[in-house]
């Protein structure tokens, strides 16, 4: 067995601890805060294109072409919420309800740029506010 087959065994055999030691000795940086199966696949992959090589720049470009293609085409349109709507929720045995404005939204008498501003405010978490209020986009179950 070569090298890489064992290093690659190895890799798969490591804990959060050991992976998080080689991802810093391999990347000359932190070890991102990800899933250690993420870390694994990015560590099994540096080492095999260290052997092999990268992707030729043909293909890296189609990639990267692809990927932005798809990043624009994933961003969903903003919801259309009509002035005068009111979004209501209950939260810890809470009812919370926010006006919806021309501008904006209205809740506990403040004037708010976004939903998950609201939602953050209301929970003390990072929620996307369309979630929290139960909204869905036309064609959604």
């Amino acid at each position: 067995m070569g090298w890489l087959a064992t290093d690659l065994k190895r890799i798969a055999a490591m804990s959060g601890d050991t992976l998080a030691s080689a991802w810093a000795k391999t990347f000359a940086a932190p070890a991102p805060e990800v899933a250690p199966s993420l870390l694994r696949r990015a560590l099994a992959y540096e080492r095999q294109e260290r052997k092999f090589g990268g992707l030729p720049l043909v293909v890296r470009k189609q990639l990267e072409s692809v990927s932005a293609d798809q990043t624009t085409a994933m961003q969903e349109p903003p919801l259309k919420l009509k002035p005068g709507t009111r979004l209501v929720r209950k939260w810890n045995g809470t009812i919370y309800t926010v006006l919806v404005t021309a501008d904006g939204f209205e809740f506990a008498g403040k004037s708010w740029r976004s939903l998950s501003m609201i939602a953050r405010h209301i929970t003390g978490a990072q929620w996307s506010g369309p979630r929290f209020f139960g909204l869905r986009r036309a064609g959604q179950a």
